[in-house]
């Protein structure tokens, strides 16, 4: 997530683990727990199984803000199941059928228990469908900056954005990072608007005179709060990235003119960062912006960054923000957290990158020595440690900027063909997968051959802001 404070605060905001072996164990020995384990959202998410894709259909009726809608997951059992969980808030449940079949089913809260006719035994491949309809309720979340959940624009559409735990508000999900799983969604809207969604769009069909369903194929494995469905008015534009990769991106049609000459140095962006950290790690990519203003924000959701309408100026001057949601697309979005407490691992590598692309790409690395010092005199001397910072400080300023800083001096410590030749390792060994701080300090000290620990407990783990290495003007 990208927001936009003062220029010196951020400029926005070696055994690889499958994205399963993390789950809480269950409550019992027949039941899904209730939640992953992560000591910041007890609740989020759930145990007892692995979400391996789900199949969203939306049919949305814009004038109204409604919803009728089906999602079907598709998951293997971890354990052998007579009842398990998913997070889904709001919204009226017609019915829930297990593998086809009839199951009962309760809500307290945000946690929908579903009993299947059958139990599952461990190992068993199955599907949970779930029909619904209402009007979705966006999220106030003690922990965003922004209302998160599915949001009227100002055009008598939508957007959705997520992080940490929106996801649950518009469709019934395994809500937490750890259960990374496909998604396809079918969206009908009347024909006066589009539908946006993340990965390809596939399919475009008419239904009936007065309606559309859009397609989109999301095939590459992607966290729960990553995914986003926008309904709007937009103009397209096509471009094309490194190794042929395809960029499409919509542009609300009030700011689509600016949108398309500051979007225009993408395909150059993707390749210079592809370049330090790595090939793109998806299939496909594109941006959207939105017919609305969301408080300064924009967020990375996965092949699709969102950003508010106020992001467009046609001069480029917010071109930064789209380099930090496009450097999440490696860090973040393939290599995601396993705990929300090491956030530092999305957002900290995210704002060095746009500071990289903004001072040092038209300029020099002195240029951006001097903005990174400039960075660190900002920060507060005494403050929450960036990992683990505490779940009302996980997008604090420190989070973004010490984490920057952190890498900034690890990569003049370094040298820069080892310094990106860590991250080239660790994005490509964590790709579709989930890591913590403690695998990324495994990746450095093999790669570099020295033992880094010590540096990283300074600057990461402890509150104290350690001083300046140097002459910071040297």
């Amino acid at each position: 997530m990208q927001v936009k404070p003062p220029e010196h605060f951020c400029c926005h905001r070696f055994h690889p683990r499958t994205k399963a072996t993390g789950l809480q164990q269950p409550d019992s020995d027949r039941v899904g727990a209730a939640g992953v384990g992560d000591p910041y959202f007890p609740t989020m998410g759930n145990g007892g199984y692995d979400a391996d894709h789900y199949d969203l259909r939306l049919d949305v009726d814009p004038a109204n803000n409604h919803l009728t809608a089906s999602c079907e997951m598709k998951a293997r059992a971890l354990q052998d199941l007579d009842a398990f969980n998913l997070d889904f808030r709001n919204f009226d449940i017609a019915h829930i059928t297990v593998n086809g079949t009839e199951a009962k089913f309760q809500r307290e809260g945000g946690e929908l228990t579903i009993t299947p006719e059958q139990p599952l035994l461990a190992g068993q491949d199955f599907s949970v469908k779930v029909d619904y309809a209402g009007n979705p309720v966006p999220y106030e979340s003690s922990h965003a900056p922004i209302t998160i959940g599915w949001n009227p624009t100002d055009d008598g559409g939508s957007y959705v954005l997520s992080e940490p735990d929106g996801s649950s508000t518009w469709y019934p999900v395994n809500d937490h990072p750890r259960d990374k799983a496909t998604y396809k969604f079918y969206v009908t809207v009347p024909n006066d608007y589009q539908a946006v969604c993340n990965g390809k769009l596939v399919e475009k069909s008419p239904l009936g005179e007065d309606k559309t369903t859009y397609v989109w194929d999301a095939q590459d494995p992607m966290a729960s709060y990553l995914s986003t469905v926008n309904v709007g008015k937009f103009e397209e534009q096509l471009q094309t990235g490194p190794e042929g990769v395809p960029i499409h991106n919509f542009f609300a049609t009030p700011v689509a003119k600016k949108a398309k000459k500051d979007f225009e140095r993408v395909p150059e962006m993707m390749e210079w960062f592809s370049n330090r950290y790595g090939k793109y790690p998806f299939e496909t990519y594109g941006n959207l912006v939105i017919n609305a203003n969301v408080g300064g924000a924009a967020l990375e959701t996965q092949t699709r960054p969102i950003y508010e309408r106020g992001m467009v100026t046609g001069d480029k001057r917010a071109e930064y923000i789209y380099a930090h949601e496009l450097a999440h697309q490696w860090w973040g979005n393939s290599t995601s957290v396993e705990n929300w407490k090491d956030i530092w691992l999305n957002e900290g590598f995210a704002n060095y990158s746009h500071m990289q692309w903004k001072h040092e790409h038209d300029g020099s690395f002195k240029k951006l020595d001097r903005a990174m010092y400039q960075m660190y005199m900002f920060l507060p001397r005494n403050s929450p440690p960036v990992v683990d910072p505490g779940e009302n400080d996980m997008f604090s300023e420190n989070v973004y900027n010490r984490g920057a800083v952190t890498l900034h001096l690890l990569r003049k410590d370094l040298g820069d063909e080892t310094f990106f030749n860590c991250l080239k390792t660790y994005g490509e060994q964590y790709r579709g997968k989930n890591v913590t701080t403690d695998d990324f300090i495994a990746v450095v000290n093999t790669v570099s051959g020295q033992d880094k620990t010590e540096f990283f407990d300074r600057w990461l783990r402890q509150s104290k802001l350690p001083p300046w290495p140097g002459n910071p003007l040297g």
